[in-house]
């Protein structure tokens, strides 16, 4: 019997976004080009552990995290950025750029929020 692989501070990130944030298991899943049961089977440890192109994925989300609350000291202004329409993106809202699998262009912008850019 084959023992699962268990990566919790990789998956950590789903979960964060999930339970703080309301995104849903399956829009995580599209937001990493990845299928809803494998991220599932990720988060469970059973399975094949997320290859390095889907870990380089998650990654960029949890990076996203962090600018996230560097940005935003109240979880709930950062979860009212989330789904507000922003010139900077096109009119989309962060949430939808994430969806859409541009989670660095997201994060980007928080970067040069932090660093006074737009200031």
């Amino acid at each position: 019997m084959a023992h699962p692989i268990r990566q919790p501070h990789v998956l950590d990130v789903v979960e964060e976004l999930h339970d703080r944030f309301g995104f849903t298991y399956r829009e995580l899943a599209g937001a990493v080009h990845a299928d809803e049961a494998t991220l599932h089977r990720w988060r469970k440890g059973t399975g094949a552990a997320p290859s390095p192109v889907y870990l380089a994925r998650l990654a960029a989300l949890r990076a996203f995290v962090e600018e996230l609350g560097r940005t935003f000291r109240a979880g709930a202004d950062a979860a009212a950025w989330l789904d507000r329409p922003a010139p900077v993106f096109g009119g989309q809202s962060p949430r939808a750029l994430i969806l859409a699998g541009h989670v660095d262009r997201v994060t980007g912008v928080l970067y040069a929020l932090n660093a006074g850019v737009f200031a």
